[in-house]
């Protein structure tokens, strides 16, 4: 087994992949952290722990000299010896916070289900285990289940909690981490790395290193935010693509988040990562429960690069659970960058043309085709078709683009409403708002109250009818606004903390239900680009606008820092036309970045260059020859857009018998040294040869390296290979 639970030390141990965590229960029922990181051997010992008196640490006088201030735990509570940063926080009957929960049992389970009411891993008898540990406080009898699961495959592991009030009175959750990781002191200095940034400026890369000190990370907009996205790491100092230590903290949740950083008086580094506290209050009636989102903890003794692939392969086996998670994405041109809300008929249907006859495979009609939407002032939550602007109904429409041989999709932005709309008209209370308090806007609209579930039924409803009437294959679901004045006329004043998180279970429950309804329907996540990507998301949907930002600088860094956590397939990456006029790509360039994703084009046709128009036949021909490669490939970064003017990446075959190396130049030096590039991933023994016919042995492209010749700017260059198989050989 993969669990195992030692009764004469009261030791857990899970070890999956080359990573082993364990704990134990002390004497006083606390769980103490003993070990989280390289994969360990069976010798003994590892239950000892040092204990010892610290000044001004309070102990339980039952067992001097132990003090929760001084040990790694993995469930911090508030008020009873713990200076920390606490893993959840219960506001008890009397008005106090203090909590002492204490070990009561535990089962190991085969298999792994979805969390209640969240998205989360999943895995069969045979690809999954689980450990639930139940403690419980015995003043309050408040419960506290802290629930593992690891996939034996995986050098990783994913927690969360679910707190139940078994006493008498009700009580208050302020608090709720999911994942708490305690690391002992003494394996030299470490650094945190969070992906920050804006919109158009998402997941950039963002290295500190870590003192005495508490850093907070996250979001308390209502989503997980262009802003920081809901992933960290914490890695040796110095650390590496191919060196180091790495624990990296994913949350799998898609509104306001917190990461907690502490590193104590005794150099103990915590990490806790759950819900944001700062608009969460949950009360609990007595025999009421909560259950956190999941977090998942992925560990690489050799680097960022085997903690990636974790994290890639994790996600796409056992969370993204879309029929089209491994399926080839069609290419797919969007109307908005080149007629945004002046459309008819006639352009879509000329757009469709040209796209057709380039290869492109699907077109997407993007905002303005429902209620009397000729601009963002209004008719969001009025998903009626607008058959005057498009000369007829949707379905007419489709005929027309399926006539062509393409497939057809559509935008939706579900969540928002406008207050020039006939629904905010008619329910005026669905919106969220104080009530006597003005309203702030973004984009001229408002948000929907997804805690109610009757505005959920309405729009699960409209959209359903939509969906339902003409042959869409695609459907873009857009967030263009966080979120304000979070306030629920719905709740009682007693409950109005839990509005934040009441609205994403609605917006879960909304894409369960319609993915559910429409298997076959490609849907991607968008909230003004990569305002919301998370596993959260991707759960339901295969793929996420990675930005709105499509200039290839830019994107180079943007879809960098995103691939260390998420697969290349999830990443929606198209070709657009130049943002800025000053800095000009070329548009091969442009294709070969875009081809690091899902593929697709973003621009009017017409109006390209008839160069750049003569490419995007080869540019769609390119995609299907190398999509097995990105899609299901193995995915190395080479080099850093942050440190290198030549940025490479490799999509490696699963077996390493072919691979796609991708280079581009962002700064060019004169004089400079031809730089070479050591590969990784291949197989020494092997001898890989490319499309001109070089050959040349996996030991030396590892090793040596190839040279780069590059002489300007955006430019760039794919190298595939593959390997020669000797005669005979049919592998």
């Amino acid at each position: 087994m993969a669990i195992t639970y030692d009764s004469g030390h009261r030791l857990f141990r899970l070890d999956a992949g080359d990573f082993t965590h364990a704990f134990c229960v002390h004497a006083s029922g606390a769980l103490i952290s003993l070990y989280s990181g390289s994969r360990l051997g069976e010798g003994e010992g590892l239950w000892e722990y040092p204990v010892r008196a610290i000044s001004f640490s309070p102990f339980d006088p039952a067992f001097p000299g132990f003090s929760l201030d001084d040990l790694p735990q993995e469930l911090s509570t508030h008020g009873a010896g713990d200076f920390g940063a606490s893993s959840v926080v219960v506001r008890n009957g009397g008005g106090d916070t203090v909590t002492v929960p204490v070990y009561r049992s535990h089962r190991i389970l085969s298999g792994k289900s979805l969390p209640e009411g969240l998205p989360g891993t999943f895995g069969s008898e045979g690809e999954a285990e689980s450990l639930e540990v139940v403690l419980e406080d015995p003043l309050t009898k408040v419960e506290f289940t802290v629930c593992y699961t690891i996939f034996p495959r995986y050098s990783a592991l994913v927690r969360s909690l679910r707190v139940r009030n078994g006493g008498e009175e009700p009580v208050i959750l302020e608090k709720a981490a999911s994942l708490t990781l305690d690391l002992w002191p003494g394996t030299g200095e470490r650094e945190v790395i969070s992906f920050s940034g804006s919109h158009c400026r998402e997941r950039n890369f963002a290295r500190e290193s870590l003192g005495q000190g508490v850093r907070l990370y996250g979001s308390d907009r209502g989503m997980s935010s262009h802003q920081c996205n809901p992933f960290l790491m914490v890695c040796s100092a110095g650390a590496t693509e191919i060196s180091g230590e790495v624990w990296g903290a994913m949350l799998v949740y898609s509104g306001s988040w917190r990461g907690e950083l502490e590193v104590d008086q005794l150099s103990r580094l915590r990490l806790n990562l759950g819900i944001s506290p700062q608009e969460f209050r949950w009360r609990l009636a007595p025999g009421e429960h909560f259950q956190t989102p999941e977090a998942i903890l992925a560990y690489s003794g050799g680097g960022f690069d085997a903690m990636s692939q974790t994290f890639h392969d994790l996600l796409r086996e056992h969370l993204m659970a879309s029929p089209w998670t491994k399926r080839p994405r069609p290419i797919l041109i969007n109307n908005w960058e080149c007629m945004q809300f002046d459309f008819n008929q006639e352009k879509l249907l000329k757009l469709a043309r040209t796209a057709a006859a380039n290869g492109i495979e699907m077109m997407v009609l993007d905002d303005g085709w429902f209620g009397k939407r000729d601009n963002d002032h209004c008719s969001l939550g009025d998903w009626r078709e607008n058959t005057r602007k498009l000369s007829g109904t949707l379905a007419q429409l489709s005929q027309k683009i399926h006539a062509l041989g393409l497939k057809f999709g559509l935008w939706f932005e579900p969540e928002m409403i406008s207050p020039d709309s006939d629904l905010c008209r008619q329910h005026p209370d669905w919106v969220l708002g104080v009530p006597g308090r003005a309203r702030t806007e973004s984009r001229w609209q408002c948000v929907l109250d997804f805690s109610r579930p009757e505005v959920v039924e309405n729009i699960y409803l409209q959209m359903e009818k939509i969906l339902s009437l003409a042959q869409i294959e695609y459907v873009k679901w857009d967030a263009n606004r966080h979120l304000t004045e979070a306030f629920s006329q719905a709740l009682p004043s007693e409950r109005r903390g839990e509005t934040l998180h009441r609205y994403v279970l609605g917006l879960y429950q909304l894409q369960r239900r319609l993915t559910e309804r429409f298997p076959e329907i490609l849907f991607e996540g968008c909230s003004g680009g990569g305002g919301r990507f998370d596993a959260g998301i991707l759960h339901y949907f295969p793929q996420i606008w990675c930005s709105d930002n499509t200039d290839v600088y830019d994107r180079l860094k943007i879809q960098y820092g995103t691939s260390f956590a998420y697969p290349p397939s999830a990443m929606g990456a198209h070709v657009a036309s130049c943002w800025d006029k000053t800095r000009y790509t070329d548009f091969d360039t442009r294709g070969n970045v875009a081809l690091a994703g899902t593929f697709g084009y973003e621009l009017d046709l017409d109006e390209c260059l008839p160069e750049e128009r003569g490419q995007v036949k080869g540019q769609c021909q390119r995609y299907h020859q190398f999509h097995h490669l990105v899609e299901e490939g193995v995915y190395h970064r080479l080099t850093s857009p942050w440190e290198s003017p030549l940025v490479a990446w490799m999509n490696v075959a699963r077996d390493a018998s072919e691979f796609l190396l991708t280079v581009v130049q962002t700064d060019r030096r004169y004089n400079a040294r031809v730089p070479w590039l050591r590969l990784r991933g291949l197989n020494p023994q092997a001898l890989y040869q490319d499309d001109q016919g070089h050959s040349m042995g996996g030991d030396l492209l590892m090793k040596r390296g190839i040279p780069i010749f590059l002489e300007r700017d955006s430019q760039s260059l794919l190298f595939h290979f593959r390997e020669v198989k000797e005669e005979g050989d049919q592998g």
